[in-house]
């Protein structure tokens, strides 16, 4: 049959099961303890407590990272982690009043007494892998004040702009679709009715996207290409209104026309121009070649010889009888 247990018997039980657990997390602590204070063999031990610290903040960190992934949204959760970790790593840094065993400071230790200083690659890696290639300082202004360790945040005002749009859009959708019966599957009432919403969110991102000098963190970046993916590919919704596509259809003809009139102007000054070097060759072809008159123009030098030839043959002729 089946076995039943009395309250007093489960409670035993589970005494057994814990009593092991506790005693083998209470050793633990006491090795783990006993490892950093007390090792005589680690060298560099009294650093070990800082180290710790400093991988708590950084797991913490990580932890958060990768929990907003997909998508990204490091730049705006994980701010106070970031902050945390960096504050832990300047503290590594100043760390020159504990030294190691042989009277080493902790921050030499810890970044430069060995081939490969892990603190060192794991920073790097929080630093700029993940928060500087999410640019997170175009949506966060963090104020550092890692003397006093009361370091301040705020968001940029594109930031806050973009997330009252984006909640006023959002706002839109959820009002009509309590409205919509079966909004899983038609989802045209929203597509007409929150189209103003949209462009309004889709128009101030693409501004602020198009400026020069100005951009938006991975965050803002992702959440509107996924809004509009939502919008465009999963609702179905239009791109946008009739006016603005025909509006666009004509600066687009516009343009065209333009350049198609410049290039007929280039071809057809390019054809007369090469007519009019035509002719002026064909008439400086039949000119005359120079008469005597003209080849007789010589140089200085030329000219001299010719005087003085002339002096000397004239008392030749005065000479003879007539």
């Amino acid at each position: 049959g089946r076995r039943s247990f009395k309250p007093s018997h489960r409670h035993a039980m589970l005494q057994e099961l814990l009593w092991p657990l506790v005693l083998f997390c209470i050793r633990s602590n006491a090795f783990e303890n006993e490892r950093i204070e007390d090792d005589p063999w680690d060298l560099d031990g009294p650093c070990q407590p800082y180290i710790q610290r400093f991988g708590d903040t950084v797991a913490v960190m990580v932890r958060c990272a990768s929990s907003f992934s997909s998508p990204p949204k490091v730049c705006t959760t994980c701010v106070n982690e970031y902050i945390a970790f960096k504050q832990a790593e300047y503290d590594l840094h100043r760390l020159t009043n504990v030294t190691s065993l042989d009277s080493t400071p902790c921050a030499r230790v810890i970044f430069s007494n060995y081939i490969v200083s892990y603190i060192s690659e794991i920073s790097d890696v929080v630093s700029r892998r993940i928060w500087d290639q999410s640019r997170c300082s175009s949506c966060v202004n963090i104020n550092w004040e890692f003397e006093k360790n009361s370091t301040m945040y705020a968001y940029t005002k594109n930031v806050y702009n973009f997330e009252k749009k984006l909640f006023d859009w959002r706002h839109c959708v959820m009002n009509y679709s309590l409205e919509v019966d079966e909004f899983y599957k038609n989802y045209s009432v929203v597509c007409e009715n929150c189209l103003t919403s949209f462009n309004s969110l889709f128009h101030f991102y693409w501004d602020v996207y198009v400026t020069p000098g100005i951009d938006f963190c991975l965050d803002v970046e992702t959440t509107m290409n996924d809004t509009m993916n939502v919008w465009h590919n999963v609702w179905g919704c239009a791109d946008d209104s009739g006016h603005d596509r025909q509006r666009d259809w004509t600066f687009v003809l516009f343009s065209v026309a333009i350049l198609t009139a410049l290039t007929s102007l280039f071809y057809v000054g390019s054809y007369v121009q090469s007519e009019r070097a035509h002719r002026t060759l064909v008439q400086y072809s039949r000119l005359e070649a120079p008469g005597r008159l003209r080849s007789r123009i010589l140089s200085s030098s030329a000219i001299a010889d010719e005087f003085a030839q002339q002096q000397v043959s004239s008392p030749q002729s005065t000479s003879d009888p007539p």
